[in-house]
């Protein structure tokens, strides 16, 4: 296990939202999410939601004339994606909820990239189920997170159980999850630079 002081310092680093960029272009994350985005095929004069966008540093990669609007609780990632995406974006330091539904309606795309190993299943859920009444029809939803599987070695799944997120699951747990909100659900393993794979799946189709 990692040391809790250690643990600490690691939280403390990825807090500050230009060592966190760093970090997941090292490791190799930033790959898993354009990738995210490739799955996203977000065109021109679409609505994209993004909860949990942190600096969203790969807002660059979509193409212009996307209408994004992105949501996370850090008030540093949020200020510091609005000071360099803010002419392009709409930023909102907030948790997603009803009244955002309220006010922003349907959207085509939905990114939720690794937040939902960060949730319990109850939150979760909730989550999911207020995502699919927010997709408009034909729309999709791409999530990618840490996760646990049989094809992952020992090295990968020690590091998956390292990770900041308390509620990291097994690939068929977040399938069935999102199974009982979407009638289509396709998820594949995404390997890192570093030895971990994390989980991607794309959602369309609310069931109900």
């Amino acid at each position: 296990m990692i040391p809790s002081s250690m643990r600490g310092l690691v939280h403390s680093v990825l807090g500050h939202p230009s060592l966190y960029n760093l970090s997941q272009r090292v490791l190799g994350a930033s790959e898993a999410r354009y990738r995210c985005l490739d799955e996203l095929d977000a065109r021109p004069g679409q609505r994209v939601l993004d909860v949990g966008c942190g600096p969203a540093y790969y807002l660059e990669r979509l193409a212009p004339g996307v209408e994004y609007h992105g949501f996370d609780t850090d008030e540093r990632y949020i200020g510091w994606a609005t000071d360099r995406f803010g002419a392009r974006a709409r930023f909102y330091c907030d948790t997603y909820g009803e009244r955002h539904l309220a006010e922003l309606g349907h959207f085509d795309r939905v990114l939720l990239m690794g937040l939902l190993h960060h949730l319990d299943d109850r939150e979760a859920n909730a989550l999911l189920a207020l995502i699919a009444r927010a997709l408009a029809p034909g729309g999709r939803v791409v999530t990618l997170d840490t996760c646990y599987d049989d094809r992952l070695s020992s090295l990968e799944r020690w590091l998956a159980s390292q990770d900041r997120g308390r509620h990291v699951r097994e690939t068929r747990a977040f399938d069935e999850m999102a199974s009982r909100h979407f009638q289509n659900v396709r998820g594949n393993l995404i390997a890192l630079r570093m030895p971990m794979r994390l989980w991607l799946m794309t959602m369309s189709e609310r069931r109900g």
